[in-house]
């Protein structure tokens, strides 16, 4: 049993990312890969994914403003790899969110320099 209702981990597909999780009876139900810079005030996400069964309940929007307030005064965007089919989605996770899921490339930072 979870301590929590999110799990963190490194995540499996981008290097230096970390992963956070529900999981429900044992099985992932929701994931979304996820990028800090504190220097830059910004933090990114990818790929939310939702189990099928569960998509349209509010598991995504209560994981990302868990991760949000986990990491306050950060701006929140995302690469833009996932836009055209999110679009509807971003909208109402990114209202009243600094930075609103926008895309925006990694900054400097991250960019210019290995993964931890």
């Amino acid at each position: 049993m979870l301590e929590t209702p999110w799990q963190d981990t490194d995540s499996a597909e981008r290097h230096g990312w970390r992963q956070r999780a529900a999981q429900l009876d044992g099985d992932l139900i929701f994931t979304v890969d996820y990028r800090l810079c504190r220097a830059c005030g910004l933090g990114w996400v990818e790929q939310p994914f939702t189990v099928p069964g569960y998509q349209r309940c509010g598991l995504a929007t209560v994981g990302l403003a868990a991760l949000r307030g986990e990491h306050p005064g950060l701006a929140w965007h995302t690469l833009g790899r996932h836009l055209s089919e999110s679009a509807g989605f971003r909208s109402v996770v990114g209202a009243g969110v600094p930075g609103g899921y926008r895309p925006r490339r990694l900054c400097r930072h991250i960019a210019d320099r290995p993964a931890p």
